[in-house]
This record gives structure tokens, sequence and C-alpha cells, in this order.
């Protein structure tokens, strides 16, 4: 197993890289520590002004279109700490033979103290039509260094709504217990690295999770999406409960909480898309109780996108309206201790 090296190493700054056997030419970043010193001074500042910063763990979006500077502003303006923000290999990328983007160093390289490098993010038509290459390409950049985080898997995604909306019928499903999803837990135990997956919540589809987190107990996995259960008559089983016993068992498995306020409806199902919400747009208490008692496995996340960068004031708002009803020492610890913890080994001090 190889051993993480302390600092980072980077694609060269071209925007499109199409990995091969041939050995990659990479740069030098910042090292991981000359990293955490701006994310702390970042996050302390905010801290400062009696602002509660949070760490956003989990968005993507199309890097042929992504305006950093718009993005870093925002996250200025809106008081975000930091951001791991993944590549998506679109349909153009793909038709050009782009197999895996090196978005992470543009984006450490422009704003250290905002972006944490994070590899590409495994969606179609990459992750589904040239999966081998897709996860090589993965491979050599977590093996090099370049990564903090593993990008977000879709094992199991229904459409979104403004996929509905658009009539795009995108119905996603790899075996998590398959060997493509061995493949990524084995990376994460090697390299110690977390990594996201997309897996919608119906009972038929926990067991093999549950599998695969007892045969990898070392691998580190995000479930995004806590409690976002698009048909609710498919998944009778998923409860606090059930949570709080996966949360038992499993000590390397979080939970992220980019899921849709309590107006969100699945236009598919025609179901409130998030569990965690009460009629009235509080948090039901048993779900409360929940993050109450574990607050170290839940992180925040905005689950920004290509289709909707433009929204993330929207996006910021849902998740603070979610942060400002949990206690204080609860808020602090989900919406970036969690995260720290998770990405360096220590508390955030």
């Amino acid at each position: 197993m190889k051993t993480r090296r302390q600092t980072l190493r980077i694609l060269a700054l071209s925007p499109f890289v199409l990995y091969s056997s041939v050995a990659l030419p990479v740069r030098q970043i910042p090292s991981v520590e000359q990293l955490k010193a701006g994310y702390r001074r970042r996050l302390t500042e905010k801290l400062g002004r009696n602002v509660v910063p949070y760490i956003d763990i989990e968005s993507s979006c199309n890097p042929g279109q992504l305006d950093i500077d718009s993005v870093a502003s925002a996250m200025d303006s809106l008081d975000i700490g930091l951001m791991a923000l993944s590549a998506d290999v679109g349909g153009g990328q793909f038709a050009r033979g782009i197999r895996y983007d090196a978005l992470a160093s543009r984006l450490v390289g422009k704003y250290p103290d905002r972006f944490i490098p994070v590899g590409n993010g495994g969606v179609p038509p990459a992750w589904t039509r040239d999966t081998g290459a897709f996860l090589t390409s993965y491979e050599h950049d977590v093996n090099d260094g370049n990564c903090l985080l593993m990008g977000e898997f879709e094992f199991r995604h229904y459409p979104s709504p403004r996929q509905v909306q658009r009539g795009q019928n995108r119905d996603e499903t790899v075996p998590i217990d398959g060997e493509i999803g061995h493949r990524v837990f084995r990376l994460s135990e090697a390299s110690g690295l977390a990594f996201q997956i997309h897996y919608e919540i119906e009972d038929e589809l926990l067991p093999p999770l549950e599998r695969m987190l007892a045969q990898y107990p070392k691998a580190k996995v995000i479930w995004c999406h806590l409690a976002q259960v698009r048909y609710l008559e498919r998944a009778p089983s998923y409860s606090p409960a059930y949570v709080e016993g996966l949360i038992g068992k499993f000590p390397n498995l979080y939970f992220d909480t980019a899921f849709g306020g309590s107006n969100s409806v699945y236009p598919l199902s025609g179901q409130r898309h998030a569990r965690v919400w009460a009629d009235n747009g509080t948090i039901r208490k048993d779900w409360l109780d929940l993050l109450v008692a574990y607050p170290q496995r839940f992180l925040a996340a905005l689950d920004l996108g290509g289709d909707r960068m433009h929204r993330i004031q929207e996006w910021d708002l849902n998740l603070r309206t979610f942060l400002r009803q949990l206690p204080r020492d609860t808020q602090h610890q989900i919406a970036y201790r969690s995260a720290w913890k998770l990405l360096f080994g220590k508390e955030f001090a």
C-alpha cells in the first residue's frame, strides 16, 4: 500500500488531460500543512466575526463552464469557509477523448485558501461508459497525492428534479458490490481518502451497501443526501434508528446534509424530498436527536452542480436554514469541525 506523500502533486495546468500508460507530468503545489494553514486562517477569521463558516464537502461543476472568480467571490460574500468542488467529465469532453480533468490544480493554484483539491465526480458518461480508463486515471491522481478527497460516485441515481423538468430520462445503476464498487472501496482503504456516494435510499439497496462497509472497514464513505428518499414506499426500513445502527456498526461511515428544503418535492413521486423536515418547516425531533447525538458523523454540504452554480445564494440559504435550527455546539460541529477531522485526522483548533 502506498504511503501518501506529504506534498500534494497536481497535474500540469492544461485544462484537459488524457491519462495514458505513460508517466504523467506533475507540478508541485503547497504542502498539506500549508493548505491547512490557509484554510485555518480563513475559518478563524470568520469565526472571529461571530460568523459560523461551513465546509461544503460536496459540490461539482462543468469545468469548462466554471467561472472560478465568480464562485470565490460568492464564497466571500456568503461567508462560506471552504468548498470541495469536483469536476464532472461531461459529454463534450468525453467525445474529445477526455476521461479526467485537472480542475483541482486550477482551483488550488488560484485560491488555495478556499478550495479543497478533490478528485473528479463519478458521473456519466465517463463513469458509466469508460469506467476502466476513468478509474485508472483516478488511481494515478490519488496515488500521486493530488487529492485530499475523492469525488461523488453515482452508484444509484434517479433523475434530478431539474432533469425531470428538462425531460431527461436519467436513471443510472452501477452495482455498489460489483467489480467497480470493490475497486473504489479498495482505493479508499489504500489511500486513506474519503469518497462520496450518491446512493438512492431504498430497502433493496441497503444490504449490498452494508456488505461493502463490512468488507472494507477502513474505507471512508460519505453517503450523500441524508434522508433524501425519493419514494417513501420503497424505503420503509430507513429511519433515524436505522441510521443510528449504521453509525454504531461502521465507524468510517459519514453522511452529508445536502438535501432539499422543507418545501422541496420530488416531481416523479410527488413526495417531500427530505424526510428530516416536519410539516411546519422545522427539523423533526427524531432526526434532530440523531444529529445532536452523533454530530461528528454529519457534514455540511451544498450539492451545487453544473446546472445550478448561479444559484449558490439559494443553496446557501437552504443549508443555513438547516444549520441554524441546531444547538450551537452541534451547528459548529456539522458546519466545519466534522469535515476538518475527516480530512486531516485532527480536531479543528
